[in-house]
């Protein structure tokens, strides 16, 4: 994906894939959530694999605008949770012709496992020339609280600048506040001129929750403001053009979401 002269790489570190009733039913947090099934997923067949399961990509996005070069979360990394198993970002990045000591900034939409997985290893920093970069109200909810959380990234505290809230963060780089999924749960836009891309971080997890209003999420810490904040972004998105990708949408692609004759689609690329 390119925004004017700002490009956008899918970076993998791995893919999960279970039934797709299991992962709502397991994790959204409700006893009977949309999206938990067969029928549920019956008018969206064309998001789920051949098999009919659902693929969650775990990884994240290398963005180059001007002299920075700038990772978008960091996958799941060497830990072994479940079905969640990563290890290939850092391969990823080397075929891109990036090393770890060439990015100059870490933009973590939130601070879940999945997404954190690469900012540290062994409590040595990754990239440590980088800029890590969250929102404070993560920060707070996870690094002290959660002591896996607290383990893994504390060693970037010296390295770390918060931002609080939506605004300007590098040049073609600016955060929208999306809460809900955790506390400070961010999307990326990324811009140049009028042209601009979303990176929605785990706002949503498969492209159904922006097609069907009444669809659980997955993990969300208030599940309740996590939903009016995917209603609020549907609103944005409708019509606009605007391309989107989130942190585990297959393959990490972008699409749009399109409105015509009284429903919503979805379109890949």
């Amino acid at each position: 994906m390119h925004v004017g002269g700002i490009s956008i790489e899918p970076v993998l570190d791995g893919v999960v894939r279970l039934p797709a009733t299991a992962a709502y039913r397991s994790m959204a947090g409700t006893d009977d959530p949309k999206g938990s099934s067969e029928g549920d997923w019956a008018p969206h067949r064309g998001l789920l694999s051949e098999d009919g399961m659902l693929e969650l990509a775990l990884g994240g996005f290398l963005v180059r605008t001007g002299d920075r070069v700038v990772v978008v979360d960091t996958g799941v990394g060497e830990l072994e949770r479940g079905l969640f198993r990563g290890g290939q970002l850092l391969a990823g990045l080397s075929a891109l012709g990036v090393a770890p000591g060439e990015v100059t900034d870490v933009v973590l939409t939130h601070l879940h496992f999945d997404h954190v997985g690469w900012t540290t290893r062994h409590g040595e920093v990754v990239f440590p020339n980088a800029t890590y970069r969250c929102d404070v109200r993560d920060w707070e909810h996870f690094v002290g609280p959660d002591p896996g959380a607290t383990k893994k990234l504390r060693p970037i505290e010296g390295h770390l600048e918060p931002w609080n809230g939506s605004g300007a963060l590098l040049g073609g780089i600016d955060t929208m506040s999306a809460p809900g999924h955790t506390p400070g749960s961010t999307i990326v836009v990324v811009s140049s001129g009028s042209d601009r891309a979303m990176l929605l971080g785990d706002v949503v997890h498969c492209p159904v929750e922006l097609l069907d209003d009444e669809w659980a999420g997955i993990s969300d810490v208030d599940p309740e403001l996590a939903l009016r904040t995917r209603r609020a972004l549907v609103k944005e998105l409708e019509g606009s053009d605007t391309p989107v990708a989130a942190a585990h949408f297959p393959g990490l692609r972008f699409g749009r979401l399109l409105f015509g004759a009284g429903k919503r689609s979805w379109v890949v690329g």
